[in-house]
């Protein structure tokens, strides 16, 4: 019976210890700063939980347009500690990743890094407009020499927006694969 006493007791304080770290580290990454003053960061619109709307995805791989349901697609996009960046941790159907974006506001240009699964790693640099509006041009490990990708997150509504991803080759031509989803705000 002591046994099972020192146990309890040890899986408790695990997890009050586990709360307390959690909590302590969202503090540390949003350095005290409320929503209030987010509305200064260019990326403020994306910031939220995010699913795919209707669990449409919509792709071609190189072997024609395929429409299909990703179930269960989660992401979590927030502002670090400054008003110019954001990070969007991506969960759910593999494979998962993140996405970090810091913008320059006296060049006007977003700095994209991001990595997926075991070798997508991207880079690259774009824009943002007035309306929240991304244009992107990016380059990924794993894809043929020379290609890039065009991404475009357009704003559908405050709640909504698209995202296309469409490859080119080292010609400035388009390869004809894409992947491309509707993003629906879960929460703020």
């Amino acid at each position: 019976m002591k046994l099972i006493k020192k146990i309890l007791f040890l899986i408790f304080a695990v997890f009050s210890l586990t709360g307390y770290t959690q909590k302590t580290s969202i503090e540390f990454e949003s350095n005290g700063r409320t929503k209030k003053e987010t509305k200064q960061n260019p990326f403020e619109k994306f910031i939220g939980e995010w699913t795919l709307k209707n669990d449409d995805w919509t792709h071609n791989w190189g072997n024609g347009t395929e429409t299909i349901k990703i179930p269960n697609h989660h992401t979590t996009s927030q502002e670090i500690n400054t008003d110019n960046s954001l990070l969007s941790i991506i969960d759910g159907p593999q494979p998962n990743g993140h996405i970090f974006w810091s913008y320059n506001p006296n060049t006007k240009e977003i700095y994209h890094l991001s990595s997926f699964g075991t070798i997508r790693a991207g880079n690259g640099k774009g824009t943002i407009n007035a309306n929240g509006d991304v244009k992107l041009k990016l380059f990924f490990e794993g894809e043929p020499e020379g290609t890039y990708r065009i991404y475009n997150y357009k704003w559908i509504n405050d709640d909504e927006y698209h995202m296309k991803s469409v490859q080119f080759s080292e010609k400035d031509v388009e390869t004809g694969q894409f992947y491309e989803g509707v993003f629906r705000r879960i929460k703020k």
